[in-house]
């Protein structure tokens, strides 16, 4: 694959002014979401290329540690963001924190200790962040799915609980509709894989010279990761805020 440094960016971006110029053409509105976001996610994806030039040559396992707490701090604070929840901000954080970061510590540990983690920070952090990553999704959707079940069915939920029934059994079914459907992309995207399109991680595996079948084997590893931390996320998810659902109401 040829050498590409950022002053081949603005022949991508004609891409991105089709789709502005589109956009205003039949007035649908969306040229500000276009160009900030393309905007955005160029300024930071160029200050993490540089940064993990930084990183290559600083062998430091301490300073690894930092990267991946720092991150972790970050992703817990737009985790806290995207609830919308209403009480004190540490006590939000800290729910954020475990749902997000405990899911993904277990499983990138297990990854590491079995050897498809390689020991360097580049893979480290670019794994972390990958995991991490993915689990923000869940976090939001999960309880954005329980809420407004809760809303649906408040009267069928405050009718249990005043049969006796505790109020995470009267919420079952709400729980369980807010993980099935939190989960509902991760299960659209592995049952589409390889027959709808190659997901990213192998493509830039085969494109940079690797092996298609140990790309694709490492692509599967990374799918199921993605899979198990995102039901683990939206299962403590759930466990964490069901009863703060209602009291969003």
């Amino acid at each position: 694959m040829n050498s590409l440094e950022p002053s081949h960016l603005p022949q991508a971006f004609i891409l991105v002014l089709f789709a502005v110029a589109l956009s205003y053409f039949y007035n649908l509105r969306a040229e500000r979401d276009l160009l900030e976001s393309s905007i955005r996610t160029t300024v930071q994806l160029l200050l993490v290329g540089y940064f993990l030039q930084f990183v290559l040559k600083v062998q430091s396992f301490a300073f690894l540690v930092l990267i991946l707490f720092l991150m972790s701090i970050f992703g817990s604070i737009t985790a806290v963001e995207r609830l919308k929840l209403q009480g004190s901000f540490g006590k939000l954080f800290l729910k954020s924190y475990i749902a997000l970061v405990v899911p993904s510590s277990f499983v990138f540990v297990l990854l590491y200790l079995t050897g498809y983690v390689r020991k360097d920070p580049v893979s480290m952090i670019t794994l972390w962040g990958l995991v991490l990553g993915n689990s923000l999704s869940n976090v939001s959707l999960t309880f954005e799915r329980m809420r407004s079940e809760a809303f649906n069915r408040i009267r069928e939920i405050e009718a249990k609980v005043a049969l006796g029934a505790p109020l995470k059994k009267a919420m079952e079914e709400v729980i369980q509709n807010a993980i099935r459907v939190s989960m509902m992309p991760k299960y659209n995207m592995l049952r589409s894989a390889g027959l709808v399109h190659i997901p990213g991680v192998a493509v830039g595996m085969i494109v940079a010279g690797a092996d298609p079948i140990s790309a694709m084997v490492f692509q599967v590893v990374v799918m199921f990761v993605l899979l198990s931390v995102s039901f683990f996320t939206s299962f403590l998810t759930v466990l964490l805020t069901y009863s703060s659902a209602l009291r969003q109401l």
